[in-house]
């Protein structure tokens, strides 16, 4: 029996995952926000968020959100996270009772410090949910080059059935039972490339990246911990994998921006001609707010939100994060 698969959000990433569970052998629906990006798609089998990939003659597109719905065994919920809860309440409705809906998308919400799942459950509490997360840019997997990421859920068999829905010769999805490490990995880990972007574009040296790759990681694992993810998780592919790729990557849009920051010496122009969805930008404020009420500390979260919204000067910044009191390197 074919799986019908909705995808919701028609933008590099999730085109990717549209293109990746129909070579998986599953029948696919792709929503798009734009009545543009659906005509391309049907009509001429491009799209502009991909615009190297030829989209299989299976894949249909529509902004019907639901025709896109009706009758689906699983959705994949794509969209930015920033949108996450004006598109998933047009969503609520034509979603059948028990249907999992699967995040992709990796961000914590700017306005009420929500990690995604937080968001869906304050919708709808009785939303079936699971994570998609891992080291992928979008343009690889459709060109199917080989990608391993996690799909977390509660449920345990329900996190293994995904895998073996999704999985192809060149997609290989791991199992997890937690799903809010990935959550806050693939949020944070989008702040963290950021600085590492900064870094280099200021030319302080790999010994500098390397140490802001090190204890971000820190960082992420403290905050997942504190919401209840387990540290262990930080050392996979939603933790570790995500983030050596996110931060060490010019194809990554937060690492490049950071490294116009670096280089711009600071970030106002950059940010001002700034046309693509940066997701590290609204994350690196968000995520202070959550962790002022859980008392975590997150130095280089806190020094990324002032370079970008309160124009601090890098030098700057750079000397107070290195001025810090000492502490053992398991503090926290």
């Amino acid at each position: 029996m074919t799986t019908k698969i909705a995808v919701v959000g028609a933008g590099a990433w999730g085109t990717a995952l549209a293109i990746t569970a129909l070579n998986a052998g599953n029948q696919v629906v792709l929503w798009a926000f734009e009545n543009e990006t659906v005509h391309e798609i049907n009509q001429s089998r491009r799209t502009s968020y991909l615009p190297a990939a030829h989209l299989p003659e299976a894949l249909y597109a529509t902004t019907n959100m639901k025709d896109a719905l009706t009758d689906v065994d699983i959705i994949l919920f794509a969209t930015p996270a920033q949108f996450n809860r004006a598109v998933f309440e047009q969503m609520n409705p034509y979603i059948k009772e028990g249907t999992p809906v699967v995040l992709c998308a990796k961000g914590i919400e700017l306005k009420t410090g929500m990690i995604l799942s937080e968001v869906v459950k304050s919708i709808n509490p009785k939303t079936k949910l699971a994570v998609l997360s891992g080291p992928g840019f979008a343009v690889e997997l459709a060109r199917h080059c080989p990608t391993a990421v996690t799909i977390a859920s509660e449920d345990d068999n329900l996190a293994k059935e995904l895998c073996q829905i999704l999985k192809t010769d060149y997609f290989r999805p791991y199992s997890s039972t937690d799903m809010i490490t990935p959550q806050i990995c693939g949020a944070l880990k989008n702040v963290m490339a950021i600085a590492s972007g900064i870094s280099d574009g200021c030319n302080l040296g790999d010994n500098a990246r390397a140490a802001l790759i090190t204890r971000g990681l820190a960082e992420m694992a403290r905050f997942a911990v504190m919401l209840g993810g387990k540290k262990e998780s930080v050392s996979g592919l939603s933790g570790v994998g995500d983030l050596m790729l996110t931060a060490n990557s010019k194809q990554s849009r937060n690492y490049s921006c950071g490294y116009e920051i670096g280089q711009a010496g600071w970030a106002k122009p950059v940010l001002e001609r700034c046309t693509k969805t940066v997701e590290g930008v609204a994350t690196a404020e968000s995520v202070l707010k959550r962790a002022k009420d859980l008392k975590v500390e997150m130095p280089i979260c806190q020094v990324v939100e002032e370079i970008i919204y309160h124009d601090k000067p890098i030098k700057e910044a750079m000397t107070d994060l290195l001025n810090r009191p000492l502490k053992t390197e398991q503090e926290g």
